[in-house]
Order: structure tokens, then C-alpha cells, then sequence
């Protein structure tokens, strides 16, 4: 009787980036966007928070929102550029599961957020006079903690 007997601890990724030219083009195009992607959301950060007239709910939320966008894009495409340049095409499977998981919990946190700050304007347009009293410091600090 003939059994498998491989064993591995590990996905071997197939299929993408591979040495050609349309890999390069691929990947130069990836690193592009994400070096575009965290120096815009780098940059939102900064001047939300260095300015004084953007510290209200709305920029707050906005902020955080680049915040979760930027873990999001690190998530993802160090580990794809490391594997690409070094040439290996291996991940491990407790390595494939904690990125997985990091990525559910930001998208899922991300989409949490948006509706919060769907919230947060409508709280703003339906009661404009109530606004500053409802959506104070303590209130964005909690919404934006729970997301």
C-alpha cells in the first residue's frame, strides 16, 4: 500500500510573480501604489493633526480611517515585496494565518468605522445645535476605540 508520505509547514505560492517582464511591470506598479498609499495617508495624519482647525469629529474619524488604511496596505504587500525580491515563494501557515486574520479584523474594523462615521454625520445634520454636546472628545475616543 503506497502513501503520501510529504509533509510540509507551509503554502507554496504559484502562479504571481514570476521572473518576466510583465511580473516587473506588475510589481513595480504594487510598490507604486503603496508608496503613494503611505505617504498619503502618512501625510493626512500629520496635518489632521498639526492643524488646530481640523480637530473635530470629522478629520478625528478621517485619521483613524487613514490609520486603518495604512495597517491595512502593511499587511499585505511587505511580505509579497520580500518574497518577490528575494525569489523565495513560501509562506508559512501560522505566517499565512496571522496575516489572514490581521486583514479580516482591518477590513472588518475599517467597514465598522465607516458606518460610525455615517453616524457621525448624521447626528451632525440632524441635530446641529446638539452636535458639539453629543459627539464630544470622550464620545470620539469611544467610537473610535471600538472600531
Amino acid at each position: 500500500m503506497w502513501l503520501n508520505q510529504s509533509c510540509t509547514d507551509g503554502f507554496i505560492l504559484l502562479g504571481i510573480f514570476s521572473r518576466s517582464l510583465t511580473d516587473l511591470v506588475l510589481f513595480s506598479a504594487v510598490t507604486g501604489v503603496f508608496t503613494v498609499a503611505l505617504c498619503g495617508n502618512g501625510l493626512l495624519i500629520f496635518l489632521i493633526f498639526t492643524d488646530p482647525r481640523l480637530h473635530t469629529p470629522m478629520y478625528f474619524f478621517l485619521s483613524q480611517l487613514s490609520l486603518m488604511d495604512l495597517m491595512l496596505v502593511c499587511d499585505i504587500v511587505p511580505k509579497m515585496v520580500v518574497n518577490f525580491l528575494s525569489g523565495t515563494k513560501f509562506i508559512s501557515f501560522v505566517g499565512c494565518g496571522i496575516q489572514i486574520g490581521f486583514f479580516v479584523s482591518l477590513v472588518g474594523s475599517e467597514g465598522l468605522l465607516l458606518g460610525l462615521m455615517a453616524y457621525d454625520r448624521y447626528v451632525a445634520i440632524s441635530h446641529p445645535l446638539h452636535y458639539p454636546n453629543l459627539m464630544n472628545q470622550r464620545v470620539c475616543l469611544q467610537i473610535a476605540g471600538s472600531s
